[in-house]
């Protein structure tokens, strides 16, 4: 055996097998290993439960869990969710060869696979040597995940000189600490000198991403499409591409990259995403609306099942909403608010309550109701950094909505910082997400003061058909500012009564009598309140 039964006996052990004969037999098998706290589950969504309650220094898991999601999708999960003990070695069983990951060892990987039927022997000695491996580079990971790329370069090199045999394990390692650090230049020479040595798959599309690193686009491009061609590499390499066409500003093959991985794994989330959002960047919010129903419908109540195309949903909606007419804007609301009350209970995390509920105040907010959009957004933290980028914008996007351009400014730089982090990790989607948004939100500040002051101008000049076009479309992009809301009224109360127009007289009345207005703003609202129809008071 490489370690002692009494090292196991201490040792806590998830077991994750859907099918009941074979699991019972692995469990045997670690039984005579030396294990005696094994906690043996059938799913994923058992196992998650399960290493949500306490860490486990082992989890064994087979790659088909029979409930939609595979053991590399579940040990995908247990990383996000930050329920993957440090130093706990994961093991992938399988009855068929798996393809494994060519790139991303210092992001974390599985520490093995291993190939059904095994004996006893044979899963020892897998777990054994895994573990040991997991030891020896443990400081190269601790000083990486600190940021400190010189102490970890350091601990690597002591790892090559006190394991030998993990040589070439370590240098695929140290290479990619070199990327985090960003000195391409130094990983793409031990690349190249590994490559020398031995033609790795690895090593030949860490040239290509060092090459993406150091902005030599041309040479990475032609890398990155002779590795395509090869299936164990294939999705890497096309991942890398994706990214590429981004830097490059080429949306439209990124478009083409992404539907090409989305065939190769049509369940990947993190791609049905990047092709819905390169939808919304290239303007086709039509296209875009479909894609996230289109996924609704087909992974609703699935393992497949996300948060993201629910919200991305409601957001489409939403902004459909502000420059409908008359007759859309309040129906596309409520499929806006049908959209985010649809969203499955166990998607609803402290996180995912928290996104969901910024959308439904800026609803709510469309509609009048400022105490309901203030009730809930007072339940979000908005201190929490937790908050993916797509929701700071939601929430930079609501405070402009509310007039307060401060705090909208304040969360666009966070997500600018946090943008730019995922951009050094070679991850560009968010960073242009941020540059998008920010640059409609610039033009909508522009377009809100033109309508203002365009608005207040036809009221003067006496055309209130005209002022009321104008001031409706800049109450719907700011509903809280009360100048444009109380000229809205006065346009009101300057033309006939009609049943069109009630709502809009009702949810500028709302917000009206919802807000904190100055003496002289009061007093207009009960002057102008006077001069409505009766209608809109009913």
């Amino acid at each position: 055996m490489i370690l002692q039964s009494r090292f196991y006996k201490t040792k806590k052990l998830l077991l994750v097998e859907d099918c009941e004969p074979v699991r019972a037999s692995v469990k045997g098998m670690l039984q005579q290993i030396g294990f005696e706290q094994i906690t043996a589950v059938a799913d994923a969504g058992a196992a998650l439960l399960q290493a949500q309650k306490q860490p486990f220094d082992f989890i064994l898991a087979d790659f088909q869990l029979g409930d939609g999601k595979d053991g590399s999708q579940f040990f995908t999960e247990l990383k996000l969710q930050g329920w993957l003990k440090n130093g706990a070695c994961f093991a992938i069983m399988s009855a068929e060869p798996v393809r494994q990951p060519v790139h991303g060892v210092l992001a974390g990987q599985p520490d093995c696979y291993l190939l059904k039927p095994f004996s006893y022997v044979e899963l020892e000695k897998k777990l054994g040597k895994a573990f040991q491996t997991g030891i020896a580079l443990r400081k190269v990971f601790q000083a990486a995940a600190a940021a400190d790329y010189p102490a970890a370069l350091v601990q690597a090199d002591e790892v090559v000189k006190q394991y030998p045999a993990l040589t070439l394990q370590t240098l695929r390692l140290k290479a990619e600490v070199m990327l985090a650090a960003g000195d391409g230049q130094s990983a793409l020479t031990l690349y190249q000198f590994v490559c020398q040595q031995r033609d790795f798959s690895w090593a030949r599309l860490g040239q290509a991403i060092a090459l993406l690193q150091l902005t030599r686009y041309d040479e990475a491009a032609t890398a990155l499409q002779a590795l395509v061609n090869q299936e164990d590499i294939k999705p890497e390499a096309l991942a890398y591409l994706v990214q590429l066409a981004l830097v490059q500003g080429e949306l439209s093959q990124a478009k083409d990259w992404v539907l090409e991985l989305l065939r190769y794994n049509a369940t990947d989330n993190i791609y049905q995403q990047y092709y819905g959002n390169l939808l919304h960047l290239m303007a086709d919010e039509v296209a875009a609306t479909a894609y996230w129903q289109k996924l609704l419908q087909q992974y609703r109540f699935s393992a497949f099942d996300h948060i993201e195309p629910y919200l991305a949903l409601a957001r489409s909606h939403l902004r459909a909403a502000q420059s409908a007419d008359l007759t859309g804007s309040n129906p596309l609301i409520r499929q806006c608010f049908d959209t985010l009350q649809t969203v499955p209970l166990k998607l609803l995390t402290a996180q995912g309550a928290s996104q969901q509920k910024i959308l439904l105040a800026h609803g709510y907010l469309l509609q009048g109701d400022g105490a309901k959009s203030e009730a809930l957004m007072a339940e979000v933290s908005t201190a929490d950094n937790d908050l993916p980028i797509s929701s700071l914008l939601d929430l930079a996007w609501y405070h402009f909505a509310c007039n307060d351009t401060k705090a909208a400014g304040a969360v666009l730089q966070q997500a600018k910082a946090s943008a730019d982090i995922w951009r050094q990790r070679g991850d560009s989607m968010p960073w242009l997400q941020v540059q998008h948004f920010a640059t409609m939100l610039n033009s909508s500040s522009k377009q809100l003061q033109q309508w203002q002051q365009q608005g207040a101008g036809q009221l003067q000049e006496n055309k209130p058909k005209a002022a009321l076009q104008t001031l409706r479309s800049a109450f719907l992009l700011c509903p809280a500012h009360s100048t444009t809301a109380l000229n809205l009224i006065q346009v009101l109360g300057a033309l006939p009564g009609h049943k069109a127009l009630k709502p809009l007289a009702s949810c500028a009345l709302q917000l009206l009598n919802s807000k904190a207005l100055t003496a002289k703003e009061r007093s207009r609202l009960a002057s102008l309140t006077d001069d409505l129809p009766e209608l809109y008071l009913e």
